[in-house]
């Protein structure tokens, strides 16, 4: 029997405190159905892990949307397709943002944040966010990407639009699906006039030129890089440098064994889960911790929850430098697992390493929360480096 819950997961109530709440859902199994929005939550680490494994019954090819709207609307996206569709697009997608790859960019991203840290030392204060967290990634990755001026100074707000817009059908999803839709409408009238020779988005156009990507792949793919290469990395950075400024003796650590960065960046990711849940349309009868979750329903994999899940973590709620959790599903699990993520940890990597260099302490305020559907993270964050 799968326990119900009257929580709505899109809630103000719910995304202003979603510890707590995603700990109540924990609470009444790996599986919860939630009748006020028509979804099966799934809660547990380990259950969460085996959904996204599930890739075969459990799809994404109907939407991960927690609307219909979105999810009947048809995008050519690598995240929305299953199977050897999902596996060429991705292949595509993958090729600049491979290890391999982003080594041509390794020494330039280190040098950018080095010189963002030295410039943030010399101010009495400083925000967290928009100077500290979105450098890199408004920088070096907007340039990478390739996308004329007034695309790249549209890149935020479409990428949380984006997000948004996967929301139920609440005054949130509303508002974003116009913005979103700003940004469909601009990457289908791109042409390689408007994009910079050799950026990511001008190999797709050409891509889609050559008939190896339809005109609708290409477009959908240039939006892939824009949505998760921002968001999702600038709130992560953003709780890191909070959570080293108000966790006591976390940077001094760090200082002193800077072998601890990757761990840094993994526990960070853990505890920020930027991106709170998908969804999932139950495409064939799914069991799932001996419950059976009937086909034609959808589910909502809650990511936040399972990096938060006492079960699978030890103190979950505290933020440790040595946990190392490599295991973490802040950048998903299985065939859909973030495209972006060795990006993602080069940015956070070459950050700790210059705050390393020459930072003594961090000091941080009272941070401003987003509100956003899917997305969690933090607005503004006070921050100074001594």
């Amino acid at each position: 029997m799968i326990p119900e819950s009257e929580m709505d997961l899109f809630s103000d109530e719910t995304l202003t405190n979603t510890q707590s709440h995603y700990k109540a859902l924990r609470e009444l199994g790996a599986i919860v159905y939630l009748p006020a929005n028509e979804l099966y939550a799934v809660t547990h680490y380990a259950a969460v892990k085996q959904a996204l494994r599930a890739d075969y019954a459990l799809i994404n090819s109907k939407g991960v949307a927690a609307n219909d709207i979105i999810n009947n609307t048809t995008a050519e996206a690598t995240l929305t397709s299953d199977g050897k569709t999902h596996l060429r697009r991705r292949a595509i997608l993958m090729r600049p943002l491979m290890p391999k790859s982003l080594r041509d960019i390794k020494q330039r991203v280190e040098d950018t944040a080095d010189t963002l840290v030295r410039d943030l030392l010399s101010r009495d204060e400083f925000c967290g966010v928009k100077d500290f967290a979105s450098h890199l990634p408004m920088s070096i990755v907007a340039e990478l990407v390739g996308l004329e001026e007034s695309g790249r100074e549209s890149m935020l707000d479409w990428a949380a639009a984006t997000f948004d817009a996967l929301g139920p059908m609440n005054d949130r999803t509303k508002t974003a699906l116009h913005t979103a839709q700003d940004l469909i409408k601009y990457v289908h009238q791109l042409g390689p006039d408007r994009v910079r020779e050799g950026g990511w988005a001008s190999n797709i156009l050409e891509q889609a030129k050559q008939g190896v990507l339809t005109p609708g792949e290409g477009a959908m793919m240039i939006v892939d890089y824009v949505a998760p290469s921002l968001d999702t990395t600038i709130l992560a950075t953003g709780h890191m440098l909070w959570r080293l400024g108000t966790t006591a003796g976390a940077f001094q650590a760090l200082k002193q064994d800077p072998e601890l960065v990757s761990s840094v960046v993994y526990e960070s990711v853990r505890m920020a889960s930027p991106i709170r849940e998908f969804t999932r349309f139950v495409n064939s009868d799914f069991v799932l911790d001996e419950s059976k979750i009937p086909a034609g329903s959808r589910v909502a994999v809650l990511y936040a929850s399972a990096n938060w899940d006492e079960r699978h973590y030890e103190l979950p709620d505290q933020f440790q430098v040595d946990r190392n959790p490599r295991d973490h599903v802040g950048w998903g699990h299985g065939t859909h697992v973030c495209a972006g993520m060795h990006l993602a940890r080069l940015e956070m990597e070459s950050l700790l390493r210059a705050l390393i260099h020459h930072v003594d302490t961090i000091q941080v305020g009272e941070p401003v929360p987003i509100l956003n559907n899917v997305l969690q993270g933090f607005a503004a964050l006070p921050a100074t480096l001594h």
